[in-house]
């Protein structure tokens, strides 16, 4: 499903929120996130950290910034995942399959509430799913 989509676009064009892109269990939140500008922006760990905290701060997951993947809710492990794509700063965003990651919430709205916390994402956030979902995105 996934490579039929990102088929046509440069690995810069876009990031990725998916299953199949699992967090590092033995990193919390932040520092998973922060691993992004770590290695490929090559920013120092303090400057990373802080970005990664800026940004979960912004989508309004300031408090799991210290957890690890095998503590967290289904829904902080998504916004994790989600701040890691998002800190990549490209053009598009993928979320694949939001319901396996999304199962102990009402996940349209709250993918709906997190893109309104983020500046410039109008129009930028695909979902691919399952047909039989579709209109839960309309």
């Amino acid at each position: 499903m996934l490579a039929a989509a990102l088929t046509n676009l440069p690995d810069e064009q876009a990031a990725v929120v998916s299953p199949d892109l699992p967090l590092r269990a033995n990193l919390s939140a932040r520092e998973n996130i922060a691993l992004i500008p770590l290695y490929q922006k090559h920013y120092d760990a303090a400057e990373s950290s802080r970005q990664a905290q800026v940004l979960l701060d912004r989508l309004g997951f300031a408090d799991i910034a210290e957890k690890r993947d095998p503590d967290m809710s289904p829904s902080e492990r998504f916004v994790t995942k989600l701040a890691r794509a998002l800190i990549l700063k490209r053009p598009k965003l993928v979320i694949e399959r939001p319901g396996a990651m999304l199962y102990d919430i009402p996940y349209p709205g709250f993918i709906r509430e997190l893109a309104s916390r983020v500046d410039g994402s109008a129009g930028m956030w695909e979902i691919l799913d399952f047909d039989w979902n579709h209109s839960l995105y309309d």
